[in-house]
């Protein structure tokens, strides 16, 4: 089995490069046949409205929700972050599977980028803010899982987590075994 990693515009080489240090097989996801075989997926920071735009005529984000729904575990990075929330982006709707509302670009533009301490669950680390997007609420079923300061940058509800900023680019090791640890231990977390 494979972690899928959508590769329509973004960061996904750097996330490819996260799951070799875990000698972890992948798989580009660009199409709905990518989907076949895969045990988890990450949705990599970039452009939201790129990849809504280049995915419009297809049903991938369908077959995404869907899959996503059943219970693979499922990361969602900066812009990932976005598309698994329940929003409308210039008339197109994201996959709706994580229950949050956030800001693109919440903290300012491409010069307002920063890193920055963020507590993740049990241990922290400075992370990469790269036009994140803003967590404005999320409803009572998403708990809360990294803060930066004293805002909440990352969520998680069953089998899914969404992170405002860029771990992929730090790689540490704290966030390595997490991440390896979510991708395998969850794969049975179960569907909504």
């Amino acid at each position: 089995m494979k972690t899928g990693i959508l590769a329509l515009q973004g960061s996904f080489h750097e996330h490819a490069e996260t799951l070799k240090l875990l000698h972890r097989d992948f798989i580009f996801v660009k199409n709905i046949d990518d989907l076949e075989d895969i045990n988890s997926l990450i949705l990599p920071g970039g452009e939201s409205t790129a990849m809504l735009k280049i995915q419009e005529h297809t049903d991938l984000f369908q077959k995404l929700e869907s899959l996503i729904k059943s219970g693979i575990p499922t990361l969602g990075t900066c812009a990932g972050l976005i598309l698994l929330s329940g929003q409308n982006i210039q008339g197109t709707n994201t996959i709706n599977a994580l229950d949050c509302i956030v800001e693109r670009n919440g903290y300012g533009r491409q010069n307002q980028s920063f890193e920055a301490e963020v507590h993740f669950e049990d241990f922290t680390a400075d992370y990469c803010f790269i036009r994140a997007p803003k967590i404005i609420s999320y409803s009572d079923d998403v708990k809360p899982i990294a803060y930066q300061d004293s805002d909440v940058v990352g969520l998680r509800r069953d089998n899914i987590v969404g992170l405002t900023y860029h771990p992929e680019l730090t790689n540490d090791n704290n966030y390595l075994n997490w991440l390896d640890s979510f991708l395998k231990k969850d794969s049975n977390v179960g569907s909504f």
